[in-house]
């Protein structure tokens, strides 16, 4: 409290109540993620005004719960002092903090959909455990199997047994009617993944992932899109690193642009994975891959001026953090897609695809029209299977020429 509050007096006033202990502990928490000292005070004082309100009710913490903050938001309505905005979001923040330290209990689970959750974590814990498969995949496939499931029960309880090819398919062709052909191949391969953990759990006989679907999308059918190295240098320029926004995604374009990291790796990445005095680079890959890369010189110092000047003090080991309140690592891999196609439209520039992969695509496209090999692109990139390098043989126009017959009738 005495980061916020200099007069003893004021901070006399919340070390009573029902909830005396937690809201100074709670004043912790705001500290260390990065609130200033005129919005915490506010909502401090808030909890301070809720104190006083179960105290007068006679409740203690442990009766917190979502129905009681319902309650003190219509006794402060009642009184003409509705809740600002923000007051609400903090309040909930507050009851969550009340749970993590055991002072309220968890909340009821939601019957219509406790089933299904418990599913969704056992199936996430199949992918993590049996599988290895990476945390963004995870997601995507979970978010997947939400909407099977949602779709499944619509007119009766999910029984896992009865699932049957007929099921899958509906669903598939459903799915592909909302969204792109790429979307609804991770469908089919979510859906393939579900089944083999069904019939590994013992729900199926037999594996239904061969009666799914097939989307069609070939890989090779197009061109990897890409930036030329005018371009490139243009989308760093735009990055204003006078600012901590924009030293933060200056440094991790470079890291993108310089090293092909994916979206996901640049989120996981932490303090703990920059060797200095090796000038390597852990990269936290798909799956359980650990990788190690050199660490170029313009991206160190990139890292070490955003380190020195405009990273925020803050709890969390994460490299990349959000700037404003509460401070902390990137919550899903999107953040560092939404940052690249931020800076392409301010420096003007429109490729057909704008996320984080296009940098990857770039350095792929760019090293190979330079002279460099498919080999050498597959060892930057990391690939594991030579398919994926194949992708970028249609770029690499020099040795295309080679290969290309002589159109007929045209002289030499």
């Amino acid at each position: 409290m005495t980061r916020f509050f200099k007069h003893p007096r004021a901070i006399e006033r919340f070390r009573s109540g029902p909830l005396a202990g937690h809201i100074d502990r709670f004043a912790g928490l705001l500290f260390e993620q990065g609130y200033s000292r005129v919005y915490a005070r506010k909502k401090l004082w808030l909890l301070r005004d809720l104190d006083r309100w179960l105290d007068r009710h006679g409740l203690r913490a442990a009766e917190l719960d979502e129905g009681r903050l319902a309650e003190f938001a219509c006794y402060r309505g009642s009184r003409g002092c509705r809740l600002k905005p923000g007051s609400g979001p903090m309040l909930k923040k507050f009851l969550a903090h009340l749970r993590d330290s055991g002072a309220a209990p968890a909340p009821a689970p939601i019957l219509s959909r406790h089933a299904n959750s418990l599913l969704e974590r056992a199936f996430a814990e199949y992918l993590a455990k049996e599988r290895g498969v990476c945390g963004a995949t995870i997601d995507n496939y979970l978010h997947e199997i939400s909407r099977f499931l949602a779709h499944r029960c619509r007119r009766e309880p999910l029984s896992p047994s009865r699932i049957d090819a007929k099921t899958l398919n509906v669903f598939v062709l459903h799915r592909a009617r909302q969204v792109g052909s790429r979307r609804a191949k991770v469908t089919v391969t979510a859906l393939r993944s579900f089944c083999q953990f069904l019939r590994f759990r013992g729900d199926l006989t037999r594996d239904l992932s061969g009666a799914i679907l097939t989307v069609p999308n070939w890989r090779l059918t197009s061109v990897p899109p890409s930036l030329t190295p005018d371009q490139v240098k243009r989308l760093l320029r735009h990055c204003d690193q006078r600012t901590a926004t924009g030293q933060r995604n200056f440094t991790i374009l470079l890291i993108l642009a310089r090293l092909g990291l994916r979206a996901s790796e640049i989120m996981l990445m932490t303090l703990d994975d920059i060797d200095w005095e090796a000038g390597e680079l852990l990269v936290r890959g798909k799956g359980t891959r650990h990788e190690r890369l050199p660490l170029p010189r313009d991206v160190g110092e990139a890292i070490a001026t955003y380190l020195r000047r405009w990273r925020p003090q803050c709890a969390t080991r994460r490299l990349f953090v959000c700037l404003k309140a509460p401070i902390r690592g990137f919550s899903t891999y999107d953040a560092v897609s939404s940052i690249v196609k931020r800076t392409l439209a301010h420096a003007g520039l429109r490729p057909p695809k704008r996320g984080a992969h296009l940098l990857r695509f770039t350095l792929a496209t760019n090293l190979l029209r330079r002279g460099g090999s498919l080999g050498e692109v597959a060892e930057i990139l990391r690939h594991r299977h030579p398919d994926t390098t194949a992708l970028y043989a249609k770029v690499d126009l020099h040795a295309l020429r080679t290969v290309a017959p002589r159109w007929p009738g045209r002289r030499r």
